[in-house]
């Protein structure tokens, strides 16, 4: 299962250079309803081979409502941002900055007390974020569009992680991501009307195995590998495996595309680890099971 972890993060970081490729075929809206139809239409043998039920508990339903508009908004934007920089460090911000603001955001929501480890980790992701979009090189920068757009794309997967955390309190995650991503395509749909749809059905076979590859392999595999890691692994165990994806992502837009990570990229995302490690795991043994009494 730990392999099969390693590739499943693999895949969530192939997904950041392949969208660089795929967005030169269509619109972002485009991509992403044809990425998340092809993800809606993957889950359902999933759903029916482990019996997974489709019903939406009542508790659930605005939060996975939510939850699919969050990942329509995050799927528009991890696209629209991909012509003004990097996919590798698109995919840095995003992956690392995510986590440490969903942290933030449900203290806040659940109006807890931050404990002294996790306000130093908190710290350390503001200054993790301020390197990552090269705030001390160059104060402008957090004014630039391609900061902007993964800066709210990060906020609004934090929001995803909070709502997708409470409809999963009563329905099962593969289920919710089944829905998610239909709402998604539902969203998106629209845009596939459109005259420039001329152009992705012209599209070479090379367009259609990439698109295929982010969602069947980078999404579909690798969501339902992390979600089965976590009940076998444990939530502590499988979760520092996420810690992974900005590695993967720099690496394979190194391979892909020739991008060579900047200085404050390599430096601000071991920062942003580190404050995730601190806020979720220092403390705990991932390794070490409790005995069943």
């Amino acid at each position: 299962m730990r392999i099969l972890m390693i590739v499943a993060m693999m895949g969530w970081g192939l997904v950041w250079p392949l969208s660089k490729m795929l967005i030169d075929y269509g619109t972002p809206e485009q991509i992403a309803a044809l990425r998340f139809l092809l993800v809606s239409l993957c889950f359902l043998p999933i759903i029916f081979i482990f019996r997974i039920s489709f019903v939406i508990p009542l508790k659930a339903l605005i939060p996975t409502l939510l939850t699919g508009v969050l990942n329509a908004l995050y799927s528009y934007l991890m696209y629209v941002g991909m012509p003004y920089g990097d996919a590798g460090n698109a995919g840095v911000i995003t992956e690392v900055l995510a986590p440490i603001m969903a942290a933030f955001l449900w203290s806040a929501y659940r109006k807890e007390h931050l404990s002294v480890r996790k306000r130093w980790g908190l710290l350390l992701g503001v200054l993790a974020g301020a390197i990552l979009v090269n705030l001390f090189g160059d104060i402008t920068s957090l004014l630039h569009i391609f900061h902007i757009v993964y800066l709210l794309a990060a906020l609004d997967w934090a929001f995803l992680m909070i709502t997708s955390r409470l409809a999963t309190e009563s329905i099962n995650a593969i289920s919710l991501n089944f829905y998610a991503s239909l709402i998604t395509f539902i969203l998106l749909c629209p845009s596939l009307i459109s005259n420039s749809s001329d152009q992705i059905l012209s599209a070479s076979y090379e367009f259609w195995i990439w698109l295929l590859l982010v969602a069947v392999f980078c999404t579909v595999f690798s969501t339902t590998i992390f979600y089965k890691a976590l009940f076998v692994l444990g939530v502590v165990e499988g979760g520092i495996y996420a810690l992974l994806v900005p590695v993967f992502a720099l690496f394979f837009s190194y391979i892909l595309l020739g991008e060579v990570p900047h200085w404050h990229t390599i430096l601000g995302g071991i920062l942003a680890v580190g404050s995730i490690y601190i806020i979720n795991y220092l403390g705990q043994n991932p390794f070490v099971r409790k005995k069943k009494v």
